[in-house]
C-alpha cells in the first residue's frame, strides 16, 4: 500500500464526480442525536460533549453502547437484526459526499492497495471511495464500512488488544496502521502522551523505533537522542532496559488501550465501555479529565458506560458538558433517564454538594438524604447491626447522602429523581416548622403539597406557630427553678443539664420540644393530625424522626450534641437499640415501596445478563 494525496484524489475522480473535489471540510459533521430504546425511552447524547451511562449490573448500559455501534456499523442494504435494547438510532449529520471526502482527506490516508484506490486509517481498515459515498448517502440505515472511519469503540475484550507496539511499515510512504504509527510520525502526539502519562503514573513513555517492532517504553534514555544513521550501543542499550508498555499493570495497559486510539486520530463520534477498569480512582479521575478536554477542544461526542464516579467527577472537572444517563431495567426492557448538562452542572456547582458523595448515588438502588455526614454514618450503622434480619434491601445497595442541611434535601432529591433514583428523605422532625422547605422536598420527590397536605401540617403545628408574648429573664428563671429547685442536692449530671437547658429555652423556641420529645410535643387533636400527616409524608418518601432530632434515637448516650456525639454513641453501640432499629425499619420499608414504585423488579437470574460487566 502507498499514501496518495488529495491532487491524487480529485485527478482520479474529477472526470466521473466533479462534486467530491468541490467539497469543504467545514460543511461536514456527524453525531448521534438520538437512541431510541424499545422501550420508549429516548437518549439524546451531547453533541460536543460526553453522555455518561450508569446503573447496576444487568442495567443494559453495555448492551446501549454495542447495539448502537452495531447499528452505525449496520450495512445500509442489508435488513438490521432483531437488538435486545436498542430500537433505532438517529444521527446529526452534515454535508454532502464531496465534504465527506474533504473531511476524510485530512483525517485518514487516501492510499493505492493493489490496483485500487481507496481510504484507511488505524483500526478502520481499507474502503473505496464509491462505497464510502454510498453508506454515507443510505447512512439514516446504517454507515456499513464508513463507521469505523467516524466512530472509535472501545470495549473490555478492546481494551488490551491494541497495545503499545506495531511492526515497522514496510515503506516510508505506507499510512498508519496502528496508534504507534500516528506517535512515530509526529512529535506533538510523542509528547502529549509521555506526559499524560507522567501526570497518571508518574513515568513518561518513550516511543523505541530502534527494531523492527515500534514500541512505547516506560522511562526516559538519560542521554540525547542520536543520529538515526550513527546510533551507539549504549544508546540502545539503555533504550532496551525500559521495560515496554506492554508489559505493565493492566491499569497502564487498560488506560492506554482507550487512549492512544483517540489522541492518535480524529473520530466525531467516541464509544467507551467501562473505561474506569482496572484503573485506581485518582488514574480513573485522570482519564475523566483527558477525555473532557479531548471533547472540548476536538467538539467530538463521547458516549461511555461507567460504574464509577471517580471518571465522573474527572468529565466535571474538565469543564466539558457532561450529561448523565441512569439505566435500568424494567421487566426485559431496558429503561434510561436523562439528566442534562445544565442540571449536572448546576448541582456539581453547589459548594456542599461539590465535595459529597451524591454522584455515588447513580450507582445505588436506592439514595437516602439526611441532613449531615454524623447523621449518614448513625443511620449506615444502624443497617450493620448484627441482629437485624436479613432484608431485601442489603446495606451495599443503599447510599447514605447528607445534604449539608435541610434546605438542600430538595435540589438533591429532585436531581436524583430526575434520573429515576429512588430517593428518600429522612430529617429531623422540626422540618415541619418550615412549610416552604417541606412543600419543596414534597415536590422534588415527586409527590403533591395539595390542599389536604396544607391542611394537615397547618392543623398539627397551630400550637407552635401561635404568637406568643416576649419571654422576659424571670420566666426563664421561673421555669428553671420550678423543675429544679427540688433537686438542690443532687449532682449536676448530663441529665440535669439536659433539664436545665430544655427550661431554658422552651419559652424561647415553641420548636424546642418538638426537637427534644419528637411527637410527644403534640396534645389531643393536633396529635393525631401530626400522625396523619407524618403516614402521608412517608407515603411520598419522607421519613421524619418521630422522637424529635436524630440524637434523640440514643437517649442512653451522656453526650448530648455536637462531634463528640458519634463517637459516643456507636461506641455504646446505641445503633442497635430498639428506637434507631425502629427508624431504620421505616426507613427501609419506604425505600423499598420507593424502589418497587420505579421498576418493576425481577429475578435477575431469571434474566441472562447481555453486558460485559
Amino acid at each position: 500500500m502507498s499514501v496518495l494525496g488529495r491532487e491524487d484524489f480529485e485527478t482520479a475522480f474529477t472526470a466521473s464526480n466533479p462534486d467530491w473535489a468541490s467539497g469543504s471540510a467545514d460543511n461536514f459533521s456527524f453525531g448521534i442525536e438520538e437512541v431510541r430504546l424499545k422501550s420508549g425511552d429516548v437518549i439524546r447524547p451531547q453533541l460536543a460533549g460526553v453522555t455518561a451511562i450508569v446503573g447496576a449490573n444487568n442495567a443494559g448500559k453495555s448492551t446501549i453502547l454495542r447495539e448502537v455501534v452495531e447499528s452505525l456499523q449496520q450495512h445500509p442494504s442489508n435488513p438490521a437484526p432483531p437488538r435486545l435494547s436498542v430500537e433505532s438510532i438517529g444521527l446529526a449529520a452534515t454535508g454532502d459526499p464531496g465534504d465527506l471526502f474533504a473531511w476524510l482527506l485530512g483525517n485518514s490516508v487516501f492510499a493505492l492497495q493493489g490496483d485500487s484506490m481507496g481510504f484507511t486509517r488505524p483500526m478502520a481498515g481499507f474502503e473505496r471511495p464509491i462505497m464510502l459515498a454510498h453508506y454515507w448517502d443510505r447512512r439514516s440505515n446504517g454507515l456499513g464500512g464508513l463507521a469505523g472511519y467516524l466512530c472509535f469503540y472501545g470495549n473490555a475484550a478492546g481494551r488490551f488488544s491494541i497495545g503499545g507496539s506495531a511492526e515497522m511499515r514496510d515503506s516510508v510512504d505506507d499510512p498508519p496502521s496502528h496508534p504507534v504509527h500516528s506517535l512515530q510520525d509526529s512529535r506533538s502526539l510523542r509528547d502529549r502522551v509521555s506526559t499524560l502519562s507522567q501526570s497518571v503514573f508518574q513515568r513518561p513513555l518513550t516511543l523505541d523505533t530502534l527494531a523492527r517492532t515500534i514500541r512505547l517504553r516506560v522511562g526516559n534514555v538519560e542521554t540525547d537522542a542520536p543520529p538515526v544513521d550513527n546510533i551507539p550501543r549504549a544508546y540502545r542499550e539503555s533504550m532496551a532496559n525500559l521495560r515496554p508498555l506492554d508489559e505493565q499493570g493492566d491499569g497502564m495497559r487498560g488506560f492506554f488501550g482507550q487512549v492512544l486510539p483517540v489522541v492518535a486520530a480524529t473520530y466525531p463520534v467516541i464509544v467507551l465501555d467501562e473505561p474506569e477498569a482496572f484503573l485506581h480512582p485518582p488514574q480513573a479521575h485522570a482519564l475523566g479529565v483527558e477525555l473532557g478536554k479531548l471533547a472540548v477542544e476536538r467538539k467530538v461526542q463521547i458516549l461511555i458506560a461507567t460504574h464509577d464516579r471517580h471518571i465522573l467527577t474527572g468529565l466535571l472537572d474538565s469543564q466539558v458538558d457532561v450529561s448523565i444517563v441512569r439505566a435500568s431495567r424494567d421487566a426485559d426492557d431496558a429503561r434510561a433517564y436523562q439528566l442534562d448538562a445544565a442540571e449536572l452542572r448546576g448541582l456539581w456547582n453547589d459548594p456542599v454538594l461539590h465535595y459529597s458523595n451524591v454522584l455515588d448515588g447513580l450507582f445505588h438502588r436506592v439514595v437516602v438524604l439526611a441532613e449531615a455526614e454524623g447523621d449518614c454514618a448513625y443511620l449506615s450503622a444502624a443497617m450493620d447491626c448484627p441482629s437485624r434480619a436479613p432484608s431485601d434491601l442489603p446495606g451495599g445497595e443503599v447510599l447514605f447522602v447528607a445534604t449539608g442541611g435541610k434546605a438542600g434535601m430538595s435540589k438533591v432529591a429532585s436531581a436524583l429523581k430526575a434520573i429515576d433514583v429512588p430517593v428518600v428523605a429522612a430529617p429531623d422532625l422540626d422540618m415541619i416548622s418550615n412549610e416552604l422547605e417541606l412543600a419543596n422536598l414534597v415536590r422534588a420527590l415527586g409527590g403533591d403539597w395539595d390542599e389536604p397536605a396544607r391542611q394537615l401540617w397547618a392543623s398539627a403545628t397551630a400550637a407552635q406557630r401561635a404568637p406568643r408574648d416576649p419571654v422576659r429573664v424571670q420566666h426563664v428563671l421561673d421555669s428553671i427553678r420550678a423543675a429544679l429547685e427540688s433537686r438542690s442536692d443532687e449532682i449536676y449530671t448530663s441529665d440535669v443539664r439536659d433539664v436545665l437547658l430544655a427550661n431554658a429555652r422552651a419559652k424561647h423556641s415553641p420548636w424546642a420540644d418538638v426537637k427534644d420529645y419528637g411527637v410527644d410535643a403534640f396534645r389531643g387533636a393536633a396529635r393525631a393530625e401530626l400522625e396523619r400527616l407524618l403516614e402521608r409524608l412517608e407515603g411520598m418518601g419522607i421519613v421524619m424522626v418521630r422522637h424529635g432530632e436524630l440524637e434523640r434515637l440514643a437517649p442512653e448516650v451522656a453526650v448530648r450534641k455536637g462531634p463528640g456525639w458519634l463517637q459516643a454513641a456507636l461506641a455504646a453501640g446505641a445503633q442497635c437499640n430498639h428506637r434507631s432499629q425502629a427508624h431504620i425499619d421505616k426507613v427501609l420499608g419506604v425505600s423499598m415501596r420507593r424502589v418497587l414504585s420505579k421498576t418493576a423488579i425481577t429475578d435477575n437470574s431469571a434474566t441472562p445478563s447481555t453486558e460485559g460487566e
